[in-house]
């Protein structure tokens, strides 16, 4: 029974992520190491129960890798929903931006992804909404995430009264934190301003997350993301979201774990 439960979950895992990499080319650079690690998975969840049926410490050890892979999937399904449900249509007041990379010659391939998607969700727009461009200045960046953005929005004929520069920022829950302050100080009408976030497709389930916790309201537009990047992104969200959760996750293990040796004996 748990084997074909596993198995149901791992088809499951590769649907969800077909949507974001259909029509790209080279998908044996998702498709292998995708598969690999999905198997893996499964085996480390179900061999120890299997080799050592009611022991304590082989039911701990599949619940916990059990309590990982379901994260890891409901991770994979909002990645899908998000990009899949995207509402390119709806009338924004704010973009934030969120910064990634800068090189020495402008925006990463990743951020200029992002910049596009910005882009063309503007030019879709009968009054273009404000831009928060957000990221600060890490040690290897010739200039702050925010400047480089707004470099390259200025470029491509992006009004530059409409962008709004957050230099402060040095992670993902600050970005969120600075930029809602950057609102408050902008928005002068009675009712809620309308919150649009780009970001890439592998990173619209925790930037949802750490808006919800600064308690901002917000849409998601997702950038694709290359065929060869994805998996190593999106093993890295995983690893991030595991580790945002880790308290909560680390109860459910612990009292899932107890239920079933109380059952079992």
């Amino acid at each position: 029974m748990l084997t074909i439960i596993l198995i149901i979950i791992t088809l499951l895992n590769l649907g969800a992520v077909e949507p974001l990499v259909k029509h790209q080319s080279n998908q044996r650079l998702v498709w292998g190491p995708l598969l690999s690690i999905l198997v893996v998975t499964d085996l480390l969840i179900a061999l120890p129960v299997l080799i050592w049926p009611g022991h304590l410490l082989a039911t701990a050890a599949s619940v916990g890798f059990a309590t990982w892979y379901l994260t890891a999937t409901g991770y994979l399904w909002l990645t899908c929903w998000y990009q899949c449900h995207t509402n390119k249509a709806v009338l924004a007041d704010y973009l934030i931006v969120l910064g990634a990379k800068v090189n020495t010659d402008g925006p990463s391939r990743t951020l200029t992804r992002r910049l596009q998607t910005a882009i063309d969700f503007c030019s879709s727009q009968p009054n273009s909404p404000k831009l928060i461009l957000t990221g600060g200045q890490g040690s290897d960046e010739p200039q702050s995430e925010a400047s480089s953005m707004a470099d390259y929005l200025i470029r491509h004929q992006i009004n530059p009264q409409r962008l709004l520069l957050e230099q402060a920022a040095t992670s993902t829950k600050t970005n969120f934190k600075f930029s809602k302050q950057l609102i408050r100080q902008d928005w002068v009408q009675a009712r809620q301003p309308k919150i649009l976030v780009v970001t890439s497709d592998y990173h619209l389930v925790r930037s949802k997350l750490l808006a919800w916790q600064q308690h901002l309201p917000v849409g998601l537009l997702g950038s694709w993301t290359t065929t060869e990047a994805l998996i190593p992104a999106m093993v890295r969200e995983v690893a991030a979201l595991l580790l945002q959760l880790k308290w909560p996750l680390l109860i459910i293990w612990l009292v899932i774990t107890s239920l079933i040796q109380l059952f079992i004996n």
